[in-house]
């Protein structure tokens, strides 16, 4: 039997798409972090993984320890890894571990993905925290168990933004200082 052209280039395509999901996340996950596996949800049950940082504050230039782990029996074959200010800004500054590779969503090192779908039961990461204030940071992970089966934006603890800011660092403390010298002024003049 004879394969016509647009038979093997459909053959090709499809070898194509699910050479790329077992090989890392596809950039259409990027905003949602869901795995493009098509007809398939996400789970709604607590995931038996979690993400864990190794600080929860950070300064300018901070490295921070990631880690993607199972807390139960179940493995992982598949991860997508992102860092998310408070209003869902991808911010870039992953270094790769061993089996993974970046997937450029809005800037370069914005997130990090498997290379390959042996089972795992933890990968671990450096994120090196951005130079300028970009807010409080949370790193969210999905992880694949099987093609059906995946829980997204598994969050890990907020890593709050140590630089001064907005009204707490300026305009608050002025603030105060002008209410406590009204009240010693009033108590001063009985």
């Amino acid at each position: 039997m004879e394969l016509s052209s647009l038979s093997i280039l459909l053959l090709l395509s499809w070898c194509s798409y699910i050479d790329g999901t077992s090989q890392g996340a596809l950039k259409g996950a990027c905003n949602d972090m869901t795995p493009q596996h098509s007809g398939n949800s996400p789970q709604s049950t607590a995931p038996p993984f979690q993400i864990t940082v190794d600080k929860t504050m950070y300064e300018g230039g901070d490295v921070i320890t990631v880690n993607l782990s199972r807390t139960a029996t179940n493995q992982f074959k598949g991860f997508f890894i992102q860092a998310r200010n408070q209003d869902g800004t991808k911010i870039p500054g992953f270094t790769l571990a061993q089996n993974s590779k970046f997937l450029q969503c809005d800037t370069a090192n914005d997130a990090v993905t498997h290379t390959e779908a042996s089972p795992k039961d933890s990968v671990t990461f450096q994120f090196t925290a951005p130079a300028t204030s970009r807010g409080n940071i949370t790193i969210v992970a999905t992880a694949v168990e099987s093609f059906n089966t995946f829980w997204v934006r598994i969050p890990s603890e907020t890593i709050v933004d140590l630089a001064p800011t907005g009204v707490s660092s300026t305009i608050l403390p002025n603030f105060i200082v002008v209410i406590v010298t009204v009240l010693c002024i009033n108590l001063f003049q009985q």
